[in-house]
């Protein structure tokens, strides 16, 4: 998880729990979730902000285990 961060991305009805270097590339992930592409013109309306405690706990829930092969990028809430 070195260099990356959590951050919560906000459509209009949905949101996406993203781990990303930085809020451009969590809004491409949730793009590419909420929207069906990382290029969509209504990326530009997502919303990026960090997240609460309760949308933290979510993501960390549906994580792999420790040594897994597996790196979970984002979530759906």
């Amino acid at each position: 998880m070195t260099g990356r961060r959590l951050f919560v991305i906000e459509g209009t009805r949905r949101r996406v729990v993203a781990l990303a270097r930085d809020a451009g590339q969590a809004r491409a992930i949730a793009a590419m979730l909420l929207l069906g592409s990382p290029h969509a013109p209504e990326r530009d309306a997502l919303v990026v902000r960090e997240p609460e405690e309760e949308e933290h706990d979510a993501f960390e829930a549906c994580r792999p285990a420790p040594g897994s092969d597996v790196d979970l990028g984002a979530i759906p809430l």
